[in-house]
């Protein structure tokens, strides 16, 4: 039998075009379902969870902007806060930023001289431009201007760290010297990130050798 005969008998029937045409949109619409979905894969970023706080390991906050905003911080990165405003937004970045929550109490801040805190901090000729003293406060340089200077903002920081530390007996059981080492470590980490996401210029480090307490 011609088998074009028998494609032209009753059993085989073409499809309209209409049936035609709604099957070649439904795949057209499949396959844009499809890509869509490979862009939307491609363009969302993969979840990133919150890097940990850890003591004196500055890379722990290298390139986190991505996962940590300045929202983080809230008022404490605002270009002006008023002296009331001051003390709760530094405790609020502390809170985001260490592992020390919500402080109870909060320390004396002293504006002093430059040479106060020299004789504080240095006995002599120095840059020290604040320090914290158990039992008697923060002593902060009176140049530095907290409120309206993002820099002088973290130094304050920098000592309710030193506050907290305190207040919790971190490294309580290590000589002075080996406790001061992992405080400052520690301070100068969470001042650097603080820095970092409230998006100041400046950087600060910290070099003093650990070997140091060895003497």
């Amino acid at each position: 039998m011609d088998p074009l005969s028998c494609m032209r008998g009753k059993h085989w029937q073409p499809r309209p075009a209409s049936r035609l045409n709604l099957m070649a949109a439904a795949l057209g619409s499949l396959a844009l379902l499809f890509s869509a979905n490979i862009v939307a894969e491609e363009i969302s970023p993969p979840a990133v969870p919150k890097p940990g706080i850890q003591e004196g390991m500055y890379s722990t906050y290298a390139d986190d902007r991505s996962v940590i905003s300045q929202s983080s911080i809230g008022d404490a990165s605002a270009a002006t806060l008023s002296a009331a405003e001051l003390m709760p937004a530094l405790v609020s970045a502390l809170d985001q930023l260490s592992k020390y929550h919500r402080l109870v109490a909060l320390p004396e801040i002293i504006q002093v001289s430059h040479q106060r805190i020299e004789e504080i901090v240095c006995h002599a000729k120095c840059g020290a431009l604040a320090a914290y003293r158990p039992g008697e406060g923060i002593y902060i340089d009176e140049r530095l201007k907290p409120e309206t200077d993002l820099f002088a903002r973290s130094i304050l920081l920098h000592e309710l760290v030193h506050y907290a530390q305190e207040m919790s007996g971190e490294h309580g059981d290590m000589r002075p010297c080996e406790r001061w080492y992992h405080r400052e470590q520690e301070a100068y980490a969470i001042q650097k990130k603080f820095l970092f996401i409230a998006g100041s210029p400046t950087r600060v480090g910290y070099s003093a050798a650990k070997s140091t307490c060895d003497d």
